[in-house]
C-alpha cells in the first residue's frame, strides 16, 4: 500500500488499526495526515453553500465520518473545551483511536474558514489555491476569495473577530508537512478554534498574509476589504457529500451512489456540456458508455483492474495520467475511488438508469393523432419536429436538391440503381410542380423496387440459397420476394416467420428458423436484435457486460421458442408417404451399390440426394410449433440467483408478460408480444432501421441497439415516427413514401460527422458510399435493356418444387428430381462455357447471367464482383461492408465487362446512337452514369481526350471509377 493511500484511508477512517498505530508513530506520516486533515476540512468549509451554524458540523462530517451529528458535535464541543492533559489522552472516533491533535486540526481549520480569521495565511502555508482551482475548475486569488462558478452570495463579507484563549495544558508540537513551516502548538490550536462559527454579516474579509499563530505571537489585527463573487448560473454542488454512501450490506446503486460522483468529476469534461467530450467519453449517456466499454474497456464488469475508468481514478496522487486532471478537477478521494471499485466489482450494473437527460425530457408527440394515409400531410408534420430539432442547436436545415440529384438519390434509395438516360431525360424535362411525389409513387410500384428491397431483406434475415443442415432455401427466399412483392405489413409478416408450422410450399416463412437448424439460441439473439433493436448475445455465457440483461433473462426469453421442434425427416409430399419417399431414396442408393460404371454411380447418388431434396422442401416436414418448456438454467450456471438445472417459465425482456391462450402455442403467444401495437420498441426498430436507409444515419442510436425514446437526440420525433409506423399499420411501403417526401429527406446531403459520438441532426442525408449490389444493379442498369421488366421474381426451380407439391404417387417425386437434375447438370455446362470465353472474369460474374442482384445466387461466391465490393456471406445481420479496397480499383480498371456497358444494344450504347456529335456523346455518357449534365471544362477535357471518336466505352470506364458514381448524395 503507497503512502498516499495510507493517508487517505486514515483520513476516511479506513486504515486498520495495526497500520493506523504505525502510521501515527511515525511523525512524517502523522505531519502529513495533520496537513490532509486541515486541507480537506478547510476546502469544504469554503464550499460549503451557506454561511450558518451548521457549517462546522457539515465540514466535519464532510470531513471525517461518524455515526451522527449529534455525536460529532458533542464531540467537537469536548475536544474545543478546555481540558486538563487533554492532549495526550485520544479520543475514539470513528471506531479507531486518534490522537486529540488530528481533531483539533480540524476544528481549528473550520474555524479559521468560518471566522476568516487567518484564510489568507492557511491558504499561503499550504499553498492551497491551485487545491481550489482544481476543485472548482475556476482560477483562485486571495482578491476574490472565492472562485467565480461556486455557488455562494454575489457579494460576501464577514467578519473575523480573533482573540486569544489561554488554556492550561501540556504543550505538544505538530510538525507540518514541509521542514520549512512554523511548527505549531495545541494552545494556539485550541485559541483559533474558539473563534466564532457564525460571524455577523458584513464585516469584509482580511486579505494580508497572516500567519497562522505561534506560542510566541497572537495573530495580528485583521485588514478590511470586500470580495465579490459572480454566479451567473450555479453549477452542481461540489462538495463531497452529494452522493449517498451505501449502508453496510447495501448493493451499489448506479443512480444513487455513483451517477453524482460522475456527475461531479466528469460530466465537466465528458458529456453533453462539449460539443466534443474528450476521449470521445460521455458519462451522461448509457449508449456511449456501452460504445466505449466494447472498443476500449472502459467499464470491464467484475473487473475493475481491467477497466479503464477505474485505472485512471485510481493512479498515484501527482501521476499525469490521473483523472480527473489535477488542473481540471480534484482527483477523487479513497472512499469514492473504493465504492466505484466495488460497483464494478458487482457488475457494473446501471439498473434502469440509460442517460442524464431522459427522465427530465417531455416527450409531446406521444398521443398526436398520425394520419398516415395523408402522406404529404405526415411529411410535412416530420419536417416541423426535424425543424425545431435543428433550433435548438442553432442550426438550419440545408438548400433543396436539383432535380437531377434527387433522381439520382431517389433512384438508388428505392430501386437500388441509378436512373437510365430515359428515365432522366423524362423526369428533367418534366414541368408538373408534383413530379417528385409521382417520382416516388412510380418508383414504389416498380420490380425494381420489388428486387432492391428483397436485396435488403436477405441481408438482414441472413437468407440464403441453403439453410442449415443442407435444407433448401428456395422456398424461403421465394416467400421473401413475394412478401415483398405484395407488401404484406410488417407485423404480419414478423408473426408469419416467429410462429410457423412446417416448411416447403406451405409455411415457407419457417425457413427464419430453418436458417438456424437446431441452433435456438443464435436465432432467439437475432429474434432481439432485428425486431427488437436489442443485443443480448453476450448473456448467453455471462450477464451481458454493457446492458442490463442477465444470463437467467436470456434464458427465460429463449424458453418463449422452445417449442419451435425440428419435424421428423420422414414427411409426406402431396399424397405419396415419408416411407416412400425414403424407400425411393434407398433404392437408388443400392443401385449406386451395384454398379461398377462410375458415372452411373454418380447418377445414382444423385437422383437420391435429389429425392431427399424434394422432401425437405416441398414436403410437410420442416418445423413443429408445439407448446414451449420451461427454460432449463445451464449445468454451467454461476450466479446466485438460480441454480444449475432450474426449470423457468418463458419471461419476456420489457414490458407486459404475454400468456399464451388455449388456441395458441407458446411461440404464437410470443410472436404476439413482439409485434403488438403496444410494444413500442417493435414500430421504433423499424422506424429507424428505414430511415437510416434512407438519411445514411439511425435516429436513435445504432439499428442494432436502438435507444429508447427519451436518450434520442430529438425525442419528439422519434416518437411521432414511431406513430408513423404504427398508424400506416407497418405498410412499409407507406412509411417510405412519407419519408420521400419530407424535405428533410430531399435537402441536399451532408458529410457524414467527424466523429461516431457526434450527434447529427438532420439538416439532409449524409453523403455515402454505394453498396454492393447498388454498384452491380447500375451497370446493369447501363449493359442490359429493360433490366426491371424482365423480372418474374421466382426463384430457379420454384415451378418444379411447386407442381412436387401435389404427387400422387412416388414416380412423381422421381420425374421430379430428374428434372432438377438436368437442369443442375445445364448450369455447369454454361459455367464452363464462360470460363472458356472469359477466363477470369467468369468468376467475377459468375453464378448466372447479366441480370440483377436479387436473380443471382444468396449469396453469390467468393470472387464474384458483389462479394469483392461488399455483398455479405449472411452468417450475421447485414454483415456486408462498403469499404474501398484496391482489388475493386484493379477490377473497376481491368475488367472485360466495359465491353457489355458499350456493346451494341446497351442502354448506354442507344443513349449515344442519339447524339450528333461528340460532344452531344460526352453529355449522353454523363447523363446516363453520372445522372447530370457535364460542365464546360468536362466536355472540354473530354473531346481532347476523345477526339473524333464516337466510342463511349473510355469514357464510361473513366466515370465509372471515379468517386461521384461510387458515393450516394
Amino acid at each position: 500500500m503507497n503512502e498516499e493511500t495510507i493517508l487517505d484511508q486514515a483520513l476516511n477512517g479506513e486504515l486498520p488499526d495495526d497500520l493506523l498505530k504505525s502510521m501515527l508513530s511515525d511523525d512524517t506520516r502523522r505531519a502529513e495526515f495533520a496537513v490532509q486533515v486541515r486541507t480537506d476540512a478547510a476546502l469544504r468549509a469554503l464550499l460549503e453553500p451557506a454561511q450558518s451554524t451548521d457549517a462546522l458540523t457539515h465540514a466535519i462530517l464532510a470531513s471525517v465520518k461518524t455515526a451522527s451529528e449529534a455525536k460529532i458535535s458533542e464531540r467537537i464541543l469536548a475536544t474545543t473545551r478546555p481540558r486538563k492533559s487533554w492532549a495526550s489522552r485520544p479520543v475514539r472516533w470513528l471506531g479507531m483511536e486518534l490522537p486529540r491533535w488530528a481533531t483539533a486540526a480540524a476544528v481549528l481549520a473550520i474555524g479559521g474558514v468560518i471566522g476568516g480569521a487567518t484564510w489568507p495565511g492557511f491558504v499561503r502555508q499550504y499553498e492551497l489555491a491551485a487545491v481550489i482551482e482544481a476543485r472548482t475548475g475556476k482560477p483562485f486569488t486571495l482578491s476574490t476569495g472565492l472562485p467565480a462558478k461556486a455557488k455562494m452570495a454575489a457579494v460576501l463579507t464577514v467578519a473575523q473577530p480573533v482573540q486569544t484563549v489561554a488554556h492550561s495544558v501540556n504543550e505538544q508540537a505538530l510538525p507540518t508537512a514541509k521542514p520549512s513551516a512554523p511548527q505549531l502548538h495545541f494552545d494556539d490550536l485550541m485559541a483559533q478554534a474558539k473563534v466564532s462559527s457564525s460571524p455577523p454579516m458584513g464585516q469584509p474579509i482580511d486579505t494580508t498574509p497572516a500567519p497562522l499563530p505561534t506560542p510566541a505571537a497572537a495573530a495580528p489585527p485583521p485588514a478590511q476589504t470586500t470580495a465579490v463573487v459572480a454566479a451567473p448560473t450555479p453549477p452542481p454542488p461540489m462538495l463531497l457529500t452529494t452522493y449517498a454512501r451505501p449502508t453496510e450490506g447495501e448493493r451499489i446503486d448506479f443512480e444513487k451512489h455513483v451517477l453524482p460522483i460522475l456527475e461531479r468529476a466528469c460530466f465537466d469534461c465528458h458529456s453533453a456540456k462539449l460539443k466534443k467530450p474528450k476521449g470521445g467519453i460521455r458519462f451522461d449517456d448509457l449508449a456511449t458508455i456501452r460504445t466505449k466499454s466494447r472498443t476500449d474497456n472502459l467499464l470491464f464488469p467484475h473487473k475493475p483492474t481491467k477497466s479503464s475508468l477505474y485505472i485512471s481514478i485510481a493512479k498515484p496522487m501527482g501521476d499525469s495520467d490521473i483523472m480527473p486532471p489535477a488542473k481540471e478537477g480534484k482527483p477523487l478521494p479513497a472512499d469514492e475511488i473504493a465504492l466505484i471499485e466495488k460497483w464494478i466489482e458487482q457488475g457494473a450494473d446501471f439498473g434502469d438508469w440509460t442517460s442524464a437527460r431522459a427522465k427530465q425530457v417531455p416527450i409531446n408527440t406521444t398521443s398526436e393523432v398520425v394520419d398516415a394515409a395523408n402522406a404529404l400531410a405526415t411529411a410535412q408534420r416530420i419536417d416541423e419536429l426535424v425543424g425545431k430539432g435543428l433550433r435548438e442547436h442553432n442550426q438550419a436545415p440545408n438548400g433543396l436538391t436539383d432535380d437531377a440529384t434527387f433522381l439520382r438519390r431517389i433512384s438508388l434509395d428505392l430501386v437500388g440503381r441509378i436512373p437510365t438516360s430515359d428515365e432522366a431525360q423524362h423526369f428533367l424535362k418534366a414541368k408538373e410542380p408534383d413530379k417528385r411525389s409521382r417520382l416516388v409513387n412510380d418508383l414504389l410500384a416498380s420490380n425494381g423496387h420489388v428486387s432492391h428491397m428483397f436485396n435488403y431483406w436477405c441481408d438482414l434475415l441472413r437468407a440464403k440459397d441453403a439453410l442449415a443442415d443442407d435444407v433448401e432455401g428456395q422456398p424461403y427466399l421465394t416467400w421473401i420476394k413475394r412478401s415483398v412483392r405484395d407488401n404484406v405489413p410488417y407485423d404480419q409478416w414478423a408473426r408469419e416467420m416467429l410462429s410457423p408450422s412446417g416448411f416447403g410450399w406451405k409455411a415457407p416463412a419457417a425457413g427464419y428458423y430453418l436458417r438456424d437448424g437446431d441452433n435456438r439460441q443464435t436465432n432467439i439473439e437475432v429474434t432481439a436484435t432485428l425486431f427488437l433493436g436489442t443485443q443480448i448475445a453476450c448473456a448467453q455465457c455471462h450477464d451481458h457486460p454493457y446492458d442490463k440483461w442477465t444470463r437467467k433473462d436470456y434464458h427465460t426469453f429463449l424458453a418463449w421458442t422452445s417449442g419451435i421442434q425440428a419435424s421428423s425427416a420422414d414427411a409426406s409430399v402431396g399424397s405419396v408417404s415419408g416411407g416412400m419417399i425414403k424407400e425411393a431414396a434407398g433404392r437408388y442408393d443400392r443401385l449406386a451399390m451395384g454398379v461398377k460404371n462410375y458415372d452411373r454411380q454418380a447418377k445414382y447418388r444423385k437422383l437420391s440426394d435429389a429425392v431427399e431434396t424434394l422432401q425437405r422442401a416441398a414436403g410437410d416436414g420442416g418445423l413443429v410449433n408445439g407448446a414451449g418448456m420451461p427454460a432449463i438454467l445451464p449445468a454451467d450456471y454461476q450466479y446466485d440467483d438460480g441454480t444449475p438445472g432450474e426449470a423457468l417459465a418463458p419471461a419476456v425482456l420489457f414490458g407486459t408478460q404475454p400468456i399464451a391462450t388455449t388456441n395458441q402455442s407458446t411461440a404464437d403467444a410470443f410472436a404476439a408480444w413482439v409485434t403488438s401495437p403496444s410494444n413500442p420498441r417493435f414500430s421504433l426498430t423499424l422506424a429507424n432501421r428505414l430511415w437510416a436507409k434512407l438519411f445514411g444515419l439511425p435516429f436513435a442510436g445504432p439499428v442494432d441497439q436502438v435507444q429508447d425514446i427519451a436518450d434520442c437526440d430529438n425525442p419528439d420525433l422519434a416518437q411521432y415516427l414511431v406513430n408513423v409506423v404504427r398508424e400506416s399499420k407497418y405498410d412499409v411501403r407507406q412509411v417510405l413514401r412519407i419519408l420521400c417526401l419530407t424535405q428533410a429527406y430531399q435537402c441536399a446531403a451532408s458529410a457524414p460527422p467527424s466523429s461516431g459520438d457526434e450527434a447529427y441532426h438532420f439538416p439532409g442525408p449524409i453523403v455515402r458510399r454505394l453498396s454492393a449490389e447498388q454498384v452491380w444493379d447500375s451497370m446493369m442498369a447501363l449493359a442490359v435493356k429493360e433490366l426491371d421488366q424482365n423480372l418474374d421474381f421466382e426463384v430457379a426451380g420454384t415451378e418444379t418444387l411447386e407442381a412436387v407439391t401435389q404427387a400422387t404417387k412416388t414416380s412423381d417425386v422421381t420425374t421430379a428430381a430428374r428434372k432438377i437434375i438436368a437442369a443442375q447438370e445445364r448450369e455447369m455446362k454454361a459455367d464452363a462455357r464462360r470460363t472458356r470465353k472469359f477466363g477470369d472474369m467468369a468468376v467475377e460474374f459468375a453464378g448466372g447471367t447479366l441480370e440483377r442482384a436479387s436473380e443471382l445466387p444468396q449469396p453469390t461466391p467468393n470472387g464474384h464482383f458483389l462479394r469483392m465490393f461488399g455483398q455479405g456471406n449472411r452468417d450475421f445481420i447485414n454483415d456486408s461492408w462498403r469499404q474501398a479496397t484496391v482489388p475493386q480499383a484493379l477490377l473497376m480498371l481491368n475488367s472485360d465487362f466495359f465491353d457489355y456497358v458499350a456493346r451494341s444494344g446497351s442502354p448506354l450504347n442507344e443513349a449515344t446512337k442519339r447524339s450528333s456529335g461528340v460532344s452531344d456523346i460526352v453529355r449522353s455518357v454523363f447523363l446516363a452514369v453520372l445522372t447530370r449534365e457535364p460542365s464546360k471544362a468536362e466536355i472540354a477535357a473530354c473531346l481532347d481526350t476523345l477526339g473524333e471518336t464516337r466510342n463511349p466505352k473510355a469514357l464510361a470506364r473513366t466515370l465509372l471509377t471515379t468517386a461521384e458514381f461510387a458515393f450516394q448524395k
